[in-house]
This record gives structure tokens, sequence and C-alpha cells, in this order.
């Protein structure tokens, strides 16, 4: 081989060397930067769960707290209907005993006139 042709191989050797160590450095920089951002994604992630968490807990505490409040509602409504009933039943029961005293009455009277 004459010098000539020796000489430009080494140079296209050591070029491609070169071109290897740049792309090498290129792909170590890419690969950093995407790590990185990996991280940060995580990061992201880990703080949106996070949130979405105690989101969650908010929204079922306040759910509960109006379920417990409906709930109380309806055992008042329930025990004011029970009272309203047991009025009436006692208004029932005067209003019969009552009748049957005025029908006793009547009958009393009609008795006492027949035999007039």
């Amino acid at each position: 081989m004459t010098p000539e042709r020796v000489q430009t191989r080494d140079k296209l050797v050591e070029e491609r060397r070169s071109l290897a160590e740049v792309i090498r450095q290129e792909f170590a920089e890419r690969l950093v930067v995407t790590e990185e951002e990996n991280r940060r994604m995580k990061v992201e992630v880990s703080e949106v769960r996070a949130r979405l968490r105690l989101e969650v807990e908010r929204v079922t505490r306040e759910k509960e707290e109006e379920l417990a409040e409906v709930h109380q509602r309806v055992k008042s409504a329930i025990l004011k209907k029970e009272e309203t009933v047991n009025n009436l039943r006692k208004q029932h029961e005067a209003a019969l005993k009552r009748a049957d005293h005025l029908e006793a009455l009547w009958e009393q009277q009609r008795k006492q006139l027949l035999e007039k």
C-alpha cells in the first residue's frame, strides 16, 4: 500500500472513531435527559396520585356526612310520625269512649222519656 493510501486509511479510521465517539456521547446525553424526564414524570405521577387520594377521601367524608344527616332526618321524621300516630290513637280511643258515654247517656234519657 502506498503511503498516501495508508494515510487516507488512517484518517478514515480516525474519523470513524471520532464519529463513533460523538454518537456515543450524543446517545449518553439523550439517555441522561430521558432518565431525568422519567424521574420527573414519576414524581409528577406520585403527586397526582396523592392529590387524587386526598380528593377521594374528602369526597367520601362529605358523602358520609351527608348520609349521616339524611339518616338523622329520616330518624326524626319516623319519630315524629310515630308520635303523631300515637296521639291520633289516643284521640281515637278518647273519641270512642266519649261516643260510648254519649250513647249511654242517650239511651238513659230515652228510657227515662219512655217511662214518663
